[in-house]
């Protein structure tokens, strides 16, 4: 019993000391158009972050056709306030994406994107060794898209960019 207690101090003790070092969130809104996306977090040090993107689309307009996909993409997060996961940041970004789009006409296309951002942004962390995190960005991407097959828009140039997410910092 007296090391099952000294062994639940000290693993107590190390999540304090680590407090805050990893955030996993989600973009419920991107859900309404059949967007799946899951984001990890990890702290570096105090100033800066690496966080990396998954995200799965799905959507289907029945005779309008049917399209799914799969994405992601890496951040590169640095905070101003020296207070990593929490603050304002700027992020350069790096992203890919492939998409297959099919109908009932017999039309189908691939697009494949590859993206570079820079994101402005800020993330809340409410609690204090641990809780619920609101991140919010926005700023500019540069698309290059490779069309395979007859698609009406090439998406490539420059375009807006930005994301919510929710998630829990530990």
């Amino acid at each position: 019993m007296k090391k099952l207690s000294i062994l639940l101090i000290l693993l107590s003790l190390s999540f304090a000391t680590f407090a805050q070092k990893k955030v996993v969130k989600i973009n419920p809104f991107s859900l309404i158009f059949g967007i799946g996306k899951v984001t990890y977090e990890n702290v570096l040090d105090e100033g800066s972050s690496i966080e990396l993107s998954l995200t799965y689309s799905s959507l289907d307009l029945g005779i309008l056709g049917k399209s799914t996909g799969l994405g992601g993409q890496a951040k590169y997060k640095i905070y101003f306030a020296n207070e990593a996961p929490d603050g304002w940041y700027l992020a350069p970004a790096l992203g890919y994406s492939s998409t297959k789009y099919s109908n009932d006409f017999n039309d189908k296309f691939g697009i494949n994107v590859l993206n570079i951002a820079g994101l402005f942004g800020h993330q809340w962390v409410f609690g204090n060794n641990s809780g619920f995190t609101i991140d919010i960005n926005t700023g500019i991407r540069y698309n290059n898209a490779k069309i395979e097959g007859d698609a009406l828009w090439a998406g490539d140039g420059l375009g807006l960019a930005g994301n919510i997410s929710f998630g829990w910092a530990f």
